[in-house]
C-alpha cells in the first residue's frame, strides 16, 4: 500500500491602514494505492503479464479560509472522492527470429463517490454513495521487426482513458494548475497514441540512434471558459468548458555508452493543439504546454577512478500564455482585455548544470565496508533567468479615465551551487 500526494497551497496577505486581510488557498490531490503483478511464462516465446491495481483519491479544489480582523470567511468546498481501479493482461510473443509483436488490454473503472450535491439536479450523496461510473477498455499493440543485428523497426498504437486531468489558466499572472477528477459534468479525457520507430546501433553497440514520430488524437479534453475570472468563491466545475485536441511530433535519440566519455543527445519537435467550440470562436490555438523544440544534451567524463565529472544542458520553447492586449472601464473599475488563448509565449528556457564526483583514493584500492563520494555541482551555472511567468501591474486614474498597464517577467532559481555527500555501508 501506497500513498501519495500533490498539492498547492498559497498565502495571500493584503494590507489597507490598519486592516490586514489574510487568505490561505489549498488544492491538491492525495492517493492511496495498492496493486498486484504477475508474470508467467507458458513457452520460451510468450511472456504473459497481468494483475490489478487500486487507487482512492481524495481530490481538494481551491479550498480558501481567510481573516479580516476578527471576521473569518471560507467558501466551504470539500473534496472529491473517487475509486480508480484497472485490472490488465499483456503477452510479449516472439513470432520469429525477427518479428516480435506485444498484444495488451486494460480494463478500466472510475468512480465518484460521495460526499457530494449533484450539480444537475442536487441529488445529495452521502459519504461513500456511488455518484458516477465510468468504464473503459484500453487495447494496445505494438510490434518490433529486426532489419538486421544492428537495426530495427518498431510500430504500435495504444488507446488511453485520463480520469484525473490537470488544468491550467493561462491569462492568470500566477500559474495556477488545478488538479480536477472525472465527474457526472467532467468527462475522462480519451487519446489514440500511433507511433513508430526507426533504431540503429553503430561500432559494437558503442553508439545508438533512433528517430520516431508519433501521432495522438485526444477527445474530452477540458479548459476554462472565455469568461472565467479567478474567483475562490467560484466552484470551478461551473467555468470548464470542453474540447478536442491532437498533438504529433519527432523525436531524435543518440546515445554513446563504451569508453571515458558517455552521454546522450535527444530532441524533440512536437506540436500540441486544442480545439473548442466555447474558446477562440472555435479556432484551434497551442496548449499551454505546447513546447516546439526541446532539447537535452548529457555528458559524463571519467577522469579517473577518484574523479567524474558530467554536465547537462536543456533547452525548451517557452510556455504559451495568454496576454493582456488593454484596459477598460466599467462603472468606475478597471477592467483587463486579453488577447486570443495562448496567443503569446514567455522566452525560451535553457540552462547548463555542471558537476564534479569525488571518490576517496581508499575506497578503490581494496573493499571497503563503508563507502562515500562527495559531489560538487552548479545549477544553472551561467545564472540564466528563465521566466517562469509573466505579472502585471496596472496603474488606474479612475476619476481621469487613465490606465496604464506593466508587465514583469518573473523568474525563478538563480545559480546555485552545491556540495552532496554519499555514503553506504554493509
Amino acid at each position: 500500500m501506497n500513498l501519495s500526494a500533490i498539492y498547492n497551497e498559497y498565502e495571500f496577505e493584503f494590507r489597507g491602514g490598519q486592516d490586514v486581510f489574510q487568505v490561505d488557498i489549498y488544492s491538491g490531490v492525495r492517493d492511496y494505492n495498492a496493486k498486484l503483478d504477475f508474470d508467467f511464462y507458458p513457452n520460451p516465446n510468450h511472456t504473459l503479464k497481468f494483475g490489478a491495481n487500486y487507487t482512492y483519491h481524495k481530490l481538494t479544489p481551491n479550498v480558501a479560509n481567510g481573516t479580516d480582523g476578527t471576521t473569518v470567511f471560507s467558501n466551504n468546498f470539500i473534496p472529491t472522492y473517487a475509486h480508480d481501479a484497472a485490472v490488465y493482461i499483456q503477452d510479449d510473443w516472439k513470432v520469429n527470429s525477427r518479428l516480435s509483436v506485444n498484444f495488451g488490454l486494460r480494463g478500466t473503472m472510475f468512480q465518484q463517490v460521495g460526499p457530494y450535491t449533484s450539480k444537475i439536479d442536487s441529488t445529495v450523496y452521502t459519504k461513500g454513495d456511488p455518484v458516477k461510473t465510468y468504464w473503459n477498455l484500453e487495447p494496445q499493440m505494438s510490434g518490433k521487426y529486426s532489419l538486421s543485428e544492428t537495426a530495427s523497426l518498431k510500430a504500435g498504437i495504444t488507446f488511453t482513458n485520463q480520469y484525473i486531468h490537470l488544468v491550467s489558466n493561462s491569462t492568470s499572472s500566477l500559474p495556477g494548475d488545478v488538479w480536477v477528477p472525472s465527474t457526472e459534468i467532467v468527462k475522462p479525457q480519451k487519446g489514440v497514441q500511433y507511433a513508430l520507430g526507426y533504431f540503429k546501433n553503430l561500432k559494437d553497440n558503442t553508439y545508438e540512434t533512433s528517430i520516431e514520430v508519433y501521432y495522438k488524437d485526444l477527445k474530452n479534453q477540458i479548459d476554462y471558459g472565455e469568461t472565467y475570472v479567478p474567483d475562490i468563491a467560484n466552484d470551478l466545475e461551473s467555468s470548464f468548458v470542453f474540447g478536442s485536441g491532437k498533438s504529433y511530433g519527432m523525436e531524435l535519440f543518440f546515445k554513446k555508452s563504451k569508453g571515458d566519455l558517455t552521454g546522450w543527445i535527444g530532441y524533440t519537435l512536437s506540436k500540441t493543439e486544442r480545439t473548442f467550440s466555447d474558446i477562440n470562436d472555435g479556432q484551434t490555438f497551442d496548449a499551454t504546454y505546447d513546447r516546439r523544440h526541446d532539447l537535452s544534451v548529457v555528458a559524463n567524463y571519467e577522469m579517473s577512478k577518484k574523479w567524474t565529472f558530467g554536465s547537462a544542458f536543456v533547452y525548451g520553447t517557452g510556455n504559451t500564455f495568454t496576454p493582456v492586449k488593454s484596459i477598460y472601464f466599467i462603472e468606475q473599475g478597471a477592467v483587463a482585455r486579453y488577447g486570443e488563448r495562448n496567443s503569446a509565449r514567455i522566452d525560451p528556457y535553457h540552462r547548463l548544470d555542471l558537476s564534479a564526483t569525488l571518490t576517496p583514493q581508499k575506497q578503490f584500492e581494496k573493499e571497503k565496508d563503508f563507502k562515500s563520494t562527495w559531489t560538487f555541482s552548479v545549477y544553472n551555472i551561467y545564472n540564466r533567468k528563465n521566466t517562469f511567468f509573466i505579472s502585471y501591474d496596472f496603474d488606474t486614474d479612475i476619476a481621469g479615465g487613465t490606465a496604464k498597464g506593466t508587465a514583469y517577467k518573473v523568474s525563478l532559481f538563480p545559480i546555485i551551487p552545491s556540495v552532496t555527500w554519499n555514503f553506504k555501508w554493509r
